[in-house]
């Protein structure tokens, strides 16, 4: 370990800019940490910081090898959280958000097995029909059926579902001469309302060369739940978009019928599945691991 000790010293002057600030962060003395670099050099035969002025310089030999030396601590790091992994068992309080209507039709269902296979973790869920901010309220994973645009957090897709057109039998037979998605503002329509947003369907036409197209639908009803919107077009109330996983149960047993197969559809943008958001962290702790990887594997034995 003493050389992978002479790494982190190296490193650790580097980041910190200077031997003091480098010998406060590890608990040392500037002539140790000075020392420490001089043997390394001697023993690499090449000279990786230039002392000559008050801050340190990492001369080109150097920098080469502390990129590689970054490398090997992360590798490191990682190998001792592997290690440490194999004699815990995953606990603790576990916060997850979701939207409402993956909440209730695709998490909740796995909830019991879940719990069954890591009885340590305590599990809550808050659902709601807006974004959060992981850190600030506190959360350890959101899931999201679009990406996020913010770099700092890891992603995950968890399966992959577009937006399906859904109605009735009933409906879906009344509606037996639809062609094409541009008839669909002539329909009775159910709709996801944003606030201050107007409500529109997108569609991929490959008669178009494959262009995205897009629709204003003024609905016969608007809700910001997808739940409310399926349980409508159960009971025959209009077509609906909603994302394939959550009414995947629905078309199995014909409970609802899709229309407009040929086609791909989307409400927002073409993201194409339901993807898991949480912080980057070089020791992913065990709970938010076993979470997301039994959540994943699940619906892809589901889908299979």
């Amino acid at each position: 370990m003493k050389a992978l000790d002479s790494l982190r010293i190296f490193v650790a002057t580097q980041r910190k800019g200077s031997l003091s600030a480098a010998a406060r962060s590890l608990s040392l003395s500037p002539a140790t940490i000075s020392r420490r670099i001089s043997a390394l050099e001697e023993e690499l035969g090449v000279k990786l910081v230039d002392r000559t002025s008050r801050n340190l310089k990492v001369t080109e030999a150097g920098q080469a090898f502390l990129e590689r030396a970054e490398v090997v601590l992360e590798a490191m790091a990682e190998a001792q959280q592997a290690a440490l992994d194999a004699r815990q068992r995953p606990e603790g309080r576990l916060r997850v958000h979701s939207r409402t209507h993956i909440g209730l039709r695709v998490v909740a269902p796995l909830l019991p097995r879940f719990a069954q296979a890591y009885p340590d973790i305590r599990v809550e869920i808050e659902l709601s029909e807006h974004p959060v901010n992981l850190v600030e309220q506190d959360f350890d994973i959101d899931i999201r059926t679009g990406k996020s645009a913010d770099s700092g957090f890891v992603i995950k897709r968890l399966l992959s579902s577009d937006e399906v057109l859904v109605a009735s039998p009933s409906l879906a037979r009344a509606y037996a001469r639809l062609r094409h998605p541009s008839e669909l503002p002539q329909l009775r329509c159910l709709t996801y309302r944003r606030e201050h947003e107007q409500t529109t369907w997108r569609y991929i036409d490959a008669a178009q060369g494959g262009q995205e197209q897009e629709l204003a639908i003024q609905g016969v009803l608007s809700a910001n739940n997808g739940e409310l919107l399926r349980l409508a077009a159960i009971g025959g109330m209009g077509v609906a978009l909603l994302s394939e996983a959550t009414v995947r149960s629905d078309l199995r047993d014909g409970t609802l019928v899709r229309l407009l197969p040929d086609y791909r559809f989307a409400v927002r943008g073409f993201s194409n599945g339901i993807f898991a958001v949480f912080r980057h962290s070089r020791t992913l702790p065990l709970k938010v691991r076993a979470f997301v990887d039994f959540v994943a594997d699940a619906l892809k034995n589901e889908g299979a």
